[in-house]
């Protein structure tokens, strides 16, 4: 009777952990996607791989990013967003010794992504399939800081660490900080094979458009125009191998030149800063309409249900 006993109570144990794993997300609960990945503290520890678009995607296989190394120091780490797939880790400890013959330290590291990758709580669209990094242009005097030193998110004390913008007020030019050892960065950065582009304020690419050398100036192409990034840069790797279901985002190919310093670049600093015209609206004789459903199309507010499916899989994996 005992040994019947002990049985059942394995069965019923059993049930109840596998419900527990398959049913840790109630699809009917809407909570958000943000919220789900942004609370996890472990990886899916399942083969490496990049799930989706980088903007709607997860991460199996998820590697730390320690937050001190000999040539790196990981910012506001307490948003446990120092995690990425192997290729990317790979990637930040190489361009962060990489420097050091520029005569930098190292370098300041901010967001990789959560430790299953998903949406993060606040701050990114993307940053979602562990192959993204933004990288601080302010060069680090130390790799040691305390963790208040080392934090300039007011959700963590009273900020310590001042970013360095590079950007003029005016968003059309560089100002007195930006020097030419952050091009030879970025140079270093985009003539690295892994790299699919990299996110710049436009003052930036202009600058590097009228100061780059003439010749081999193809690795410009990856350098991308991008509202804000004026204190730090956002570089974005080509989908790994193991990961065919990875999208890779197209790296603009309806460009004549080999550089993208063309109309549409000085367009970020010429009509985009614009005020915008205030749109009048006319009055329209009121009429019955059908409401159509309202579709999610920004991070902030996908379900799992949105993310691929593979996704769920993630979500639910218990390690």
């Amino acid at each position: 009777m005992a040994r019947l006993h002990g049985i059942l109570f394995f069965k019923i144990f059993f049930i109840s952990t596998l419900l527990s794993v398959t049913f840790a997300h109630d699809a009917s609960d809407k909570v958000l996607a943000k919220k789900i990945f942004g609370n996890f503290t472990s990886p899916a520890k399942l083969s490496p791989e990049s799930l989706g678009k980088y903007n709607n995607g997860c991460l199996n296989g998820g590697v730390e990013l320690p937050v001190k190394g000999a040539t790196w120091q990981h910012i506001n780490s307490k948003r446990g967003r120092n995690w990425g797939h192997p290729t990317l880790i790979d990637f930040t400890k190489d361009l962060s010794e990489k420097v050091t013959e520029f005569g930098w330290k190292g370098l300041y590291i901010g967001d990789l992504g959560n430790p299953r990758g998903g949406a993060t709580p606040y701050g990114h669209a993307a940053h979602q399939v562990g192959l993204e990094v933004d990288i601080k242009f302010k060069k680090p005097k130390s790799l040691n800081l305390s963790f208040r030193e080392s934090h300039n998110d007011h959700r963590y004390g009273k900020p310590a660490f001042k970013e360095l913008n590079v950007v003029s007020k005016n968003q059309k030019n560089v100002n007195s900080y930006w020097t030419r050892e952050h091009m030879n960065i970025l140079k270093a950065a985009a003539k690295d094979e892994r790299v699919n582009k990299i996110f710049v304020n436009a003052a930036i690419k202009v600058w590097m458009c009228k100061n780059a050398k003439s010749e081999g100036r193809s690795w410009l192409m990856k350098i991308r125009p991008e509202r804000g990034h004026s204190e730090h840069f956002h570089v974005r790797l080509k989908c790994p191998e193991g990961s065919p279901n990875c999208i890779n985002t197209p790296l603009w190919n309806k460009y004549k030149n080999v550089d993208g310093c063309d109309k549409q670049l000085a367009w970020w600093v010429t009509e985009r800063l614009k005020p915008k015209k205030k749109v009048v609206k006319k009055t329209v004789k009121k009429t019955v309409k059908i409401k159509k459903k309202y579709k999610c199309t920004h991070a902030r507010c996908y379900l799992p249900e949105d993310l691929p499916k593979a996704c769920l899989r993630t979500l639910h994996f218990n390690n």
